[in-house]
């Protein structure tokens, strides 16, 4: 079962080198139509050939029917949240919700590699306990069918006080929880490496707030060993997208020297 897991992993990891690089369009579930993707299959069919993987909603996952093996594997968010929305969204959140959308089950019927779900810190007690009991659910629900779990770690919360601190608990919190992967906010790099010590060789992305492949956190992020770059939407939003996503893919998978 555990090897059926990895091969999941391997759709999106790459074999080789094992290093990836991940584009999230699934933001559009609390934010509404983005930028660049208002029509959403013609836009990221150029990226599919570029991108390790793709998240998607599960709406957004029947519109890319015709993927095929060589393309960008598919991950399906396995849960909503408005925690995205920030201050100059047009109705910014009073309360933060967050709630499960679909079983392991489902996603596999649309044809994902692996399940991606929120864990968002720093907000009221019953919203982290929901994220964490959803991890839970997620990953004994997906272990029979071998389909793997990515958490991904959220720390914008108001709560929040040592950042990289919450990320490794967050991180922490997803590994017990059952997460086969994770994705965090750049932590610093003393905390990367207790977050890869953490998690023994499970895949771990760092999620880019710039769209600069030349961004020193990234690249020493790579360096220090993390698996590869979680690209957001943004990228749509840009002239080319595609030629954005061919120098992230020569950062992700290029020659990066290893440090100690």
């Amino acid at each position: 079962m555990e090897s059926n897991k990895l091969y999941r992993i391997n759709e999106f990891v790459s074999p080789a080198d094992r290093r990836s690089l991940v584009v999230d369009t699934s933001a559009g579930l609390a934010l509404g139509a983005l930028p660049g993707l208002e029509h959403f299959a013609e836009a990221v069919a150029p990226i599919l050939p570029l991108a390790d993987g793709i998240v998607t909603s599960p709406g957004q996952a029947r519109r890319l029917s015709n993927r095929t093996r060589a393309d960008a594997a598919l991950l399906v968010r396995a849960d909503w949240t408005n925690a995205l929305r920030g201050e100059d969204f047009v109705l910014p959140p009073e309360t933060i919700f967050h709630i499960p959308l679909l079983e392991p089950a489902d996603a596999l019927d649309l044809g994902a590699s692996a399940l991606v779900a929120h864990v968002l810190l720093g907000h009221e007690e019953h919203i982290e306990a929901g994220c964490l009991k959803n991890v839970v659910q997620l990953a004994l629900n997906g272990t029979p069918l071998s389909l793997p779990l990515i958490a991904e770690v959220g720390v914008t919360g108001p709560r929040v006080v040592l950042r990289g601190k919450a990320i490794e608990l967050g991180v922490s919190y997803s590994i017990e929880c059952g997460a086969d992967g994770v994705v965090v906010p750049w932590p610093g790099a003393e905390s990367l490496r207790t977050i890869l010590t953490m998690t023994a060789g499970l895949p771990v992305w760092i999620r880019a707030d710039t769209l600069d492949p030349a961004d020193a956190t990234l690249n020493e992020a790579l360096a220090i060993g993390a698996t590869g770059v979680w690209l957001g939407a943004e990228v749509f939003a840009t002239p080319d997208p595609a030629a954005t996503l061919t120098s992230f893919k020569a950062l992700v998978h290029g020659a990066v020297p290893q440090t100690a």
